[in-house]
């Protein structure tokens, strides 16, 4: 039993690792730029390409997670928040919102089944 909560808790903190990359990715600003659009954007010495955290995260097919949810192997879980669940969510997905998963509640998450959650 230890070690099925030690599994779960593992796999529960990847979710919210995923859906915190997926949800909030760095770098990213809501604010227009503030450069005028006819100013041509300065040149960028070419790096090396880096992987973000994102990049690195376990990504599930739609067809590979319709057939785990239909085994039983797996739930989908939409982690934007009631209102956005109640106006459209893929069907049979559990309303978990991120912020409780920011806050270490997974009350309501099966520990026996893969979780796969989306945030679009």
């Amino acid at each position: 039993m230890k070690y099925l909560n030690q599994s779960w808790r593992l796999l529960t903190g990847g979710v919210v690792v995923l859906a915190l990359l997926a949800c909030n990715k760095p770098g990213a600003s809501s604010e227009a730029s503030s450069a005028p659009a006819s100013q041509p954007t300065p040149a960028v010495a070419e790096q090396s390409p880096t992987k973000s955290p994102e990049d690195l995260m376990a990504r599930t097919k739609a067809e590979d997670a319709m057939k785990l949810v239909s085994e039983g192997k797996a739930v989908i879980v939409d982690v934007r928040g009631s209102e956005p669940y109640k106006a459209s969510h893929i069907k049979g997905a559990l309303d978990f919102p991120l912020s409780k998963m920011e806050s270490g509640d997974f009350k309501g998450l099966p520990n026996d089944k893969q979780i796969i959650s989306y945030c679009t």
